[in-house]
């Protein structure tokens, strides 16, 4: 799974978080080839849901910071991420190396990722620099 521009959001904090997102992606994915791959595989999971839960949070708290009038919907969309992500991990524990983890999670993770940060992720960064923009212009005309 590759990070390309086309991803990124303009967000330095939002754009790193989301490289490291796709390195963990990789290592879920690197991880399907090792002989003990299920425990590497529940090793990675694991890293790649707390991590996305962190970052969504930071989202999030940003969301609230700039009273984004999407947040809901936004917030909705990684809520249900985690349920994907949550499910899947349990799929994985009862059926172990019956399930394709590689076609699984380009699925379910590469798919949503991609489809996710080119599209609300864009829209929230836009609103976010616009909403800084003008903070900083009121800022300015209040120092006058």
């Amino acid at each position: 799974m590759l990070w390309n521009k086309n991803l990124e959001t303009g967000n330095q904090t939002v754009d790193d978080q989301h490289r490291e997102i796709f390195k963990l992606v990789q290592k879920v994915l690197d991880a399907d080839v090792f002989e003990d791959r299920k425990e590497k595989i529940e090793t990675s999971l694991g890293f790649l849901s707390n991590y996305a839960l962190e970052h969504f949070a930071t989202e999030e708290k940003l969301m609230n910071e700039s009273n984004y009038p999407d947040v809901t919907v936004h917030k909705g969309q990684h809520d249900k991420f985690v349920e994907e992500v949550v499910a899947f991990m349990k799929l994985f524990k009862t059926e172990g190396d019956s399930i394709n983890i590689s076609q699984s999670i380009n699925g379910l993770v590469v798919t949503w990722l991609n489809e996710h940060i080119k599209g609300s992720d864009k829209e929230f960064a836009d609103f976010y620099r616009n909403w800084g923009i003008l903070k900083l212009a009121t800022i300015s005309k209040m120092a006058e």
